[in-house]
C-alpha cells in the first residue's frame, strides 16, 4: 500500500510531538524541598522538624544525623514532620538532614548543624545551720558548700533578718528568720535545690516591754526560813514520795528545812553539809540539804523568770532552779512538763545546762535541752538566770541574754504542757529552788568536801508583752 506524502508528513509530526511531550512531562517531575527545617539538643538527643510536604508531592522522607564518619540515617512516611535522633555523643557537632523521595526520585537534601549541649552533674548544697541570734549581736558568717556554682543567701523573712555583704546574716528583730541558700548551677552544674534553715532571733531582757508581776527579795532576819507566803519545804529522802529513794536520781542528801536559811543580808542561803561540816542541821543520810517549792502559793502561766544566784562549789554539787506543771498531782510526770532553768554539776564550774521534759507523742518522757559554757567560775559571782515562757516557744537565758530556745514545733506534739490543752485550757507551773548532791547529774562527790552552799539573791517574775498574768495559789 503506497502511502501518499501528506500521510507521511502527519505520521512524523504526531511521532515527533509524542516524544517532545515525554521529554516536558520527566522535566516537570521536580522532587520538593524540606522547608522550615530546625533542630532542638539536648545533651544526648535532638529533635529535628520541618513544615509538612506538599500533599503527593513524595512518597516517603530519608533524615539523617552525620558526625565524622558516624551517619544515622531514617526514612519516615510522608507525612512525618520531625524525628528525635537518641544516643548521641554530648558537646558534639552534628550535620542534620532531611530528604524528600517521589520514587525513586529524591529532593536536595535541605541540612542544619547543631551541637548536642555538654552534660551538667548534679548539684546540692550543704548549708551549714547558723547559730541562733541576738538582736545586736555582730553579723554572723554563713557557710554553703554546693558540688559546684556559686551559692546565692536570702531571706523570706526580712523584717526579722537581712543578708549583708552577700554572706553573713543581720539580725534586725526577734521572731523567726528563715534563710535561704539557692544554686542556679552553672556550665558544669545543674541548678540546685534550695536549703532553707530557721534562725531563731531573740532580743536582750532588757530591751523587753516587761512589767514586774511577783517577786522574793529573800529579806528578813537571819537564819529565817524561806517566807510561808511563798514557800513551802520539802522534807526526806524521797523514799515515801513518788519519786523514790535519791528523789529518783539516786541522789545522796536527804532535805530539811535547817538547812535553807536567811542570811541577814538579802539572799537565800541553801547549805548543803555532812554532820562533819554542820553537825546542827543533819538528816537520815550522810548529806543534809534543802529544797523548797511554790507549789499551792504561787503559781505561774506564762511571762519571763529570773534568778540571781552564786552557784557552790565542789565535785558533786547540783543546785538547781526549775518549775513543774501545777497539775503534777492529778497528770503525772512528764506529763505535767518541767522547765529547767538552770541546772548545775560542780564537776563543770563554768558551764549551766537547761533543759524542757514532756511526754512524747507516744506518751514516753522526752526532753530539749541546752548548755552554756562560760569563761568564769560560775561559784565565785553572782550571775542571772532567767526564762522567758510564751505559748509555743521557750528561751533560757544567762545575764539576760537568750542561750537556749525550744519550741513545740521542736518536740513534735500538737499540744505541749507549756501552751494552751485541746480544750483551751491554759497551763500553770510552779518554781522549785534545791541543792541535790551527787547523783546522775551531780557525779561522783569530791571526799574533802563536806560544806556547800547555793545562794540566792533574789527571784523576780513579769509580764513580757502582754505574756504573763498575777500568780495564783
Amino acid at each position: 500500500m503506497k502511502l501518499n506524502k501528506k500521510v507521511i508528513a502527519a505520521i512524523l509530526f504526531a511521532a515527533l510531538t509524542v516524544g517532545v511531550m515525554g521529554i516536558d512531562a520527566n522535566a516537570a517531575t521536580v522532587v520538593p524541598k524540606a522547608t522550615n527545617v530546625a533542630v532542638k539538643t539536648t545533651t544526648n538527643t535532638a529533635k529535628l522538624t520541618w513544615s509538612a510536604f506538599p500533599k503527593g508531592k513524595i512518597t516517603s522522607i530519608t533524615v539523617s544525623a552525620i558526625h565524622g564518619s558516624t551517619r544515622i540515617l531514617k526514612t519516615l512516611t510522608a507525612k512525618s514532620t520531625s524525628y528525635i535522633f537518641k544516643n548521641l555523643k554530648s558537646k558534639t557537632t552534628y550535620t542534620f538532614s532531611v530528604t524528600g523521595l517521589l520514587r525513586t526520585k529524591t529532593s536536595a537534601a535541605v541540612s542544619v548543624r547543631a551541637m548536642t549541649k555538654k552534660v551538667r552533674y548534679y548539684n546540692s548544697i550543704f548549708f551549714g545551720q547558723p547559730q541562733d541570734m541576738v538582736v545586736g549581736d555582730e553579723d554572723q558568717a554563713m557557710f554553703a558548700l554546693p558540688n559546684g556554682g556559686e551559692t546565692i543567701f536570702s531571706t523570706t523573712t526580712p523584717t526579722k533578718c537581712t543578708i549583708a555583704n552577700e554572706t553573713y546574716l543581720h539580725a534586725v528583730a526577734m521572731g523567726e528568720c528563715l534563710v535561704v541558700a539557692s544554686n542556679p548551677g552553672d556550665v558544669d552544674y545543674l541548678p540546685a535545690s534550695d536549703e532553707i534553715r530557721s534562725v531563731s532571733i531573740t532580743a536582750p531582757i532588757g530591751t523587753l516591754d516587761k512589767t514586774l508581776l511577783w517577786s522574793d527579795e529573800f529579806t528578813g532576819a537571819a537564819g529565817s526560813g524561806p517566807s510561808s507566803a511563798n514557800w513551802s519545804s520539802t522534807l526526806g529522802d524521797g523514799c515515801n514520795s513518788s519519786a523514790g529513794c535519791g528523789w529518783g536520781n539516786g541522789e545522796s542528801e536527804a532535805y530539811a528545812a535547817c538547812a535553807s536559811k536567811l542570811d541577814g543580808d538579802g539572799n537565800m542561803v541553801i547549805t548543803a553539809s555532812t554532820p562533819t561540816g554542820d553537825p546542827t542541821c543533819t538528816s537520815n543520810k550522810t548529806w543534809t540539804s534543802a529544797k523548797f517549792t511554790s507549789l499551792g502559793k504561787q503559781h505561774f502561766t506564762y511571762g519571763y523568770f529570773e534568778a540571781r544566784m552564786k552557784m557552790p562549789a565542789g565535785e558533786g554539787t547540783w543546785p538547781a532552779f526549775w518549775t513543774l506543771g501545777s497539775n503534777i498531782g492529778s497528770v503525772s510526770w512528764p506529763r505535767c512538763g518541767e522547765l529547767d532553768i538552770m541546772e548545775y554539776a560542780g564537776s563543770n564550774p563554768g558551764r549551766t545546762t537547761s533543759a524542757v521534759h514532756y511526754a512524747n507523742s507516744s506518751g514516753v518522757h522526752d526532753y530539749k535541752s541546752g548548755r552554756l559554757e562560760t569563761n568564769t567560775v560560775l561559784a565565785d559571782s553572782y550571775h542571772t538566770y532567767g526564762l522567758l515562757w510564751l505559748p509555743s516557744e521557750l528561751i533560757f537565758t544567762f545575764d539576760g541574754r537568750p542561750v537556749t530556745t525550744v519550741k513545740k514545733s521542736d518536740t513534735g506534739l500538737t499540744y505541749w504542757p507549756f501552751g494552751p490543752s485541746a480544750n483551751g485550757t491554759l497551763p500553770k507551773q510552779y518554781v522549785i529552788f534545791n541543792l541535790a548532791m551527787g547523783g546522775n547529774y551531780g557525779g561522783s562527790i569530791d571526799s574533802a568536801l563536806n560544806k556547800a552552799t547555793f545562794t540566792i539573791d533574789y527571784v523576780r517574775y513579769y509580764s513580757v508583752d502582754g505574756f504573763g498574768s498575777a500568780p495564783t495559789n
